[in-house]
């Protein structure tokens, strides 16, 4: 459940409320990585995935073998970067997100640990762009209530059912949240 006292930060989602109509963010969760009040914010949408497959985003000469993990679209912004979600500890330069959940780190160290484990496809998540905010950017959007604020959650991030992840997450806040999950994606037929 939301927490009226939850701030935007690491490890925070960002659920997208149902009047947010930008294709880039309509019906998003996204999981925020980094945010400061002076700076601006960096995070990813979860439930996004696009048409590309690993092997066609790396050149065949990757660090994941012959992996062919779907790649998840992350927003908008730098779509010519690939970050990974992981739960790989102890990769140097790696961020621990949520509990157990890491982006980034030495991705040569990845890929091959990757290999040698035969790592599963639920544990990982590629994704090509990220979400970001300038300074003042996030909270101008939350006081105009375009995002709920929602602790997140590693099963989430991993999620293997995107286009319900939305209404689930919703759902799982209960009260006025849970009702929003039942809202049409065109609001002119509520």
């Amino acid at each position: 459940m939301e927490s009226r006292s939850l701030r935007p930060g690491r490890g925070v989602m960002l659920v997208a409320q149902p009047h947010l109509l930008d294709p880039n963010f309509m019906h998003t969760v996204v999981l925020l990585c980094e945010h400061d009040d002076g700076e601006g914010t960096l995070g990813f949408v979860l439930n996004r995935p696009s048409e590309n497959r690993l092997n066609g985003v790396l050149s065949g000469s990757h660090d994941f073998g012959a992996r062919d993990d779907a790649v998840y679209l992350g927003g908008p912004v730098g779509l010519d970067s690939l970050a990974i979600f992981h739960r790989e500890r102890g990769l140097d330069g790696a961020l621990e997100v949520l509990p157990g959940v890491f982006l980034g780190g030495e991705a040569r160290v990845l890929g091959e640990r990757v290999k040698e484990k035969g790592t599963p496809p639920g544990d990982l998540r590629f994704m090509v762009g990220y979400a970001g905010w300038g300074k003042g950017q996030l909270a101008g959007e939350m006081a105009e209530k375009t995002w709920v604020l929602c602790p997140g959650r590693p099963e989430w991030v991993f999620d293997r059912a995107p286009a319900t992840l939305w209404r689930r997450v919703l759902r799982s806040m209960g009260g006025e949240y849970g009702m929003l999950a039942n809202y049409p994606a065109d609001p002119s037929l509520n």
